[in-house]
């Protein structure tokens, strides 16, 4: 039986922000039977889902339920996806479809408390007054293409991405 461990909190190491791999068949298997409808209604369900498949590298089954759900919380999930796989613009259209979720200050606040050195490149991110989802998938851009070494600290604000954003779609909206 799935209970929210599997997806909530993120498994330490979880998730990659990018390219992440691709979990398991069985691992699939796992996640494609679960109930989720029973931790919400059917809108958080497909929500919830999206989410677990996007954080275990399943990017294509993620994409497949995200671009179908209209909210807030479908178009981040579409965000994600796509800032994983390496599609930054995509990923900056959806953020745009997001607008300012009610995450953002308290992603802020996390990443702002997270005590990994970071260079140079990333005080605009940290620094910044407001979340940024945008400046953040350039930092992810940038390190994908071997520019930055930061990326332990990266992995680390989308495990809090993640987390806020989960957590939301499992109390917030139900």
């Amino acid at each position: 039986m799935l209970n929210t461990e599997l997806f909530h909190p993120a498994p330490t190491g979880l998730p990659v922000a990018i390219r992440p791999p691709r979990g398991s068949n069985d691992l699939l298997r796992t996640l494609e039977q679960f109930d989720w409808n029973s931790l919400g209604n059917a809108r958080n369900g497909d929500l919830l889902r999206a989410g677990a498949l996007w954080l275990h590298g399943f990017l294509d089954e993620s994409h497949s339920i995200a671009q179908g759900l209209g909210s807030p919380e479908g178009s981040y999930w579409h965000a994600l996806m796509h800032r994983s796989e390496g599609d930054f613009g995509n990923s900056k259209y959806w953020y745009r479809r997001v607008g300012r979720h009610s995450i953002f200050p308290d992603l802020l606040g996390a990443a702002q408390k997270l005590e990994i050195s970071s260079e140079p490149t990333m005080d605009d991110l940290l620094r910044s007054p407001e979340w940024n989802p945008f400046r953040f998938v350039d930092a992810i851009e940038r390190a994908a293409d071997g520019e930055t070494r930061d990326r332990v600290l990266l992995q680390a604000i989308a495990q809090e991405e993640y987390n806020l954003l989960m957590g939301y779609c499992l109390t917030a909206l139900v």
